[in-house]
């Protein structure tokens, strides 16, 4: 809160069954934010597609090795790799070597026009210009990032499940989390919580609604990520035990269902992500072993918002030095 770059920040730290909610500076409107603020939780919203994947492969409706295009319709010759097609499992660990988007990406577009564009997207226009994509490396076992492929894991579900996102969401998510202020779409004007994000040079942008909604559209309160938090924590299910499964890299850096692990074979591991949209930057954390999980978020991008975030949690982390159970 130091920079001048900040404004706002929120977050909460559960441990061992207790929470300890922050906030700190204040909002665009002049308050300062509490619990129940709601941010933008950016590509952590990939997370909750890991958990929707894990309850269909649990469900036997999706395999992790599957082929990708025995869930499409068409043909799609491009999603191969050198060794075989691209499966469930290269998607959710982001080994595709697919991009990290495909539509509204034009470098011409200044961000209200990305923002129309992401407003008209529809679900047409991404297979269309998922059948003239070809993956960048087609190993099928290097990190690359991508939006496409998660938004492609959640488009099989709604075809698997017969079932919308929203729908997906409230039965196997929140049903299990009892998130109340955690939202696919929301309007600046339909909620007086809501943050104003500002971009790094502090200008206010709008809220991101639709477009890639698999990847990065959610936004959620301190309030409702402390509950998301709990039930990875604190739940003996076997969906959600089964999405912080190891499924590719190594025991040093590695993926699970969407999440990103770290000392996966220490008593301190780890599962994280990171988010950010075109006005708020965010970071969560799980340490399964310590039954600790932290969430920080800010209404504000820069170009290192995400990394300070990430340290920032580390050293609150470090200074706690909780013991495992």
């Amino acid at each position: 809160m130091k920079s001048p770059s900040y404004k706002a920040v929120s977050g909460v730290i559960y441990i061992k069954g207790k929470a300890y909610y922050f906030n700190y500076g204040k909002l665009s409107n002049g308050q300062q934010p509490n619990n129940n603020t709601i941010y933008e939780i950016g590509s952590i919203t990939k997370t909750y597609t890991g958990l929707l994947l894990s309850q269909a492969v649990h469900d036997r409706k999706i395999g992790l090795d599957d082929d990708v295009r025995k869930y499409l319709d068409g043909k799609y010759s491009n999603l191969t790799l050198d060794n075989g097609p691209i499966t469930i499992r290269h998607l959710i660990t982001h080994t595709s070597g697919l991009p990290l988007v495909m539509n509204c990406d034009e470098h011409t577009q200044n961000v209200k026009a990305q923002i129309d564009c992401f407003e008209k997207f529809r679900k047409e226009d991404f297979f269309k210009a998922l059948k003239t994509v070809q993956p960048s490396d087609k190993s099928g076992e290097n990190y690359h990032y991508s939006g496409v492929g998660t938004q492609l894991v959640g488009y099989i579900l709604e075809q698997a499940y017969r079932m919308s996102h929203k729908e997906l969401l409230q039965k196997y998510v929140f049903s299990r989390s009892t998130e109340k202020q955690t939202y696919l779409t929301l309007k600046q004007y339909e909620n007086p919580n809501v943050s104003m994000g500002r971009n790094s040079e502090g200008k206010p942008v709008p809220l991101i609604n639709g477009f890639y909604d698999y990847s990065g559209s959610m936004k959620a309160s301190a309030t409702s990520m402390l509950n998301y938090i709990k039930m990875y924590l604190e739940s003996n299910n076997v969906v959600v035990k089964q999405t912080m499964s190891q499924l590719a890299g190594d025991m040093l850096h590695g993926r699970a269902y969407a999440w990103n692990t770290y000392a996966y074979n220490t008593p301190k591991k780890m599962l994280y992500h990171n988010g950010s949209s075109f006005g708020h930057s965010s970071w969560i954390a799980l340490y399964p072993n310590q039954k600790v999980g932290i969430f920080i978020v800010t209404n504000v991008v820069t170009a290192d918002s995400q990394q300070k975030l990430n340290e920032i949690s580390n050293r609150i982390i470090d200074r706690l030095n909780i013991e495992t159970d």
